[in-house]
């Protein structure tokens, strides 16, 4: 596999490692477990929304690298239904699997009348239909995204991306070729005006602002991938100033925020090269994560709930030993149960429904952006 796509890869594994270490960490906070780092680490490594709003970047530059010939010129309606039946056999198997575990467990402490830290009224029955439809985060009927699996409210984000790609590339082909810094200019113009009057959240309006504004720009950041700017950017030095940019943002940006999707852009140019970052990214481990990653983010939840039954947290607290020891077994645990559902239920269901009946080839290199 390419270098470069193996380091694209690779980040998506970090981004979702970190969610999963974010959330353990405020999850061990509230239950009294508290881990002491100074605010410049918590933001440097245990933030884990402003990783979402770099997966949505990512997004939108990889479906532009993979798709964009496919409605450059025109919209097929064979076209945009192969490109749809492809993007619904990458999120929505996993997120099928995901949810049945969720209502399996809820339902059966309702039956046993097991206890629950937060609770069992926080599950609304009634909100079921629109996780089951992937509308739950677009909050139509005023519910909110409830409880069943948080970490789907962005992939609810990312169904409704998919539906838009292929219109927002046919229209911004003729820019996309002539006018590309154009393109790019705009994406942060109206990424910055709209969080500046609307504060970055995970359903309604500000959850489908944050999506599609990030999505666009990472659309739009692929068209550049060709010029000299993004060249430099390939370079070793290009790429640790790349590096360099998304870590002063971090450093300086408290919470989540477009400046995030923004900063994030150059090291995706860095990552479509052969460079020191792009083979630590690319690199076996680091890779692997990527390859799970879907099923990190997606599945931590439950598989964490799971784990806080299988070790005391009480214990984790009796000394720094135990808390290490206990934050290891949880680690071990998402990460196994992981990639488990990776090989039997995200890449098999992938294979199948997308109408391979093999792995899926590696999306094209920059310049030479295809079909897969």
């Amino acid at each position: 596999m390419k270098t470069e796509i193996r380091g694209l890869t690779g980040l998506r594994g970090i981004a979702a490692l970190t969610v999963f270490l974010a959330h353990t960490r405020e999850t061990l906070g509230e239950r009294g477990l508290h881990l002491p780092v100074s605010s410049l680490v918590e933001r440097l490594f245990l933030n884990g929304g402003r990783q979402v709003d770099i997966f949505f970047v990512l997004s939108g530059f990889i479906l532009a690298m993979t798709y964009g010939s496919w409605f450059s010129g025109a919209i097929s309606r064979s076209g945009y239904l192969k490109f749809m039946q492809r993007r619904f056999a990458r999120i929505y198997p996993l997120h099928f699997v995901m949810l049945l575990a969720v209502i399996t467990m809820v339902v059966a402490a309702h039956v046993t009348g097991a206890n629950t830290r937060l609770g069992l009224g926080r599950f609304e029955f009634r909100t079921l239909p629109e996780y089951f439809l992937l509308i739950h985060a677009w909050n139509l009927f005023g519910n909110g995204v409830g409880q069943w699996n948080p970490p789907s409210w962005s992939i609810s984000i990312e169904a409704l991306a998919y539906l838009i790609f292929p219109f927002w590339i046919f229209l911004a082909s003729g820019w996309a070729k002539t006018r590309p810094w154009l393109l790019v200019l705009g994406a942060v113009i109206c990424g910055f005006a709209l969080n500046a009057v609307i504060p970055w959240g995970i359903d309604g309006i500000p959850g489908i602002a944050r999506g599609i504004t990030e999505f666009v720009l990472g659309c739009a950041v692929f068209n550049v991938a060709s010029s000299g700017i993004a060249n430099w950017f390939r370079s070793e030095l290009g790429a640790i100033v790349a590096v360099l940019i998304l870590v002063v943002a971090y450093a300086l940006t408290p919470d989540i925020g477009f400046d995030i999707g923004v900063a994030a852009a150059p090291l995706l140019l860095t990552l479509c090269a052969n460079n020191a970052v792009s083979r630590a990214l690319g690199g076996r481990v680091v890779f692997f994560l990527g390859e799970i990653s879907y099923s990190i983010y997606l599945g931590h939840f439950l598989f964490s709930s799971i784990s806080y039954r299988l070790i005391s947290v009480d214990w984790m607290r009796t000394g720094p030993v135990a808390t290490v020891v206990g934050i290891a077994f949880i680690l071990a645990f998402v990460l196994t149960l992981s990639t488990i559902t990776y090989y039997t239920v995200e890449l098999p269901a992938r294979n199948f429904l997308s109408g391979r009946r093999r792995p899926a080839p590696v999306v094209a290199p920059v310049g030479a952006a295809g079909p897969t």
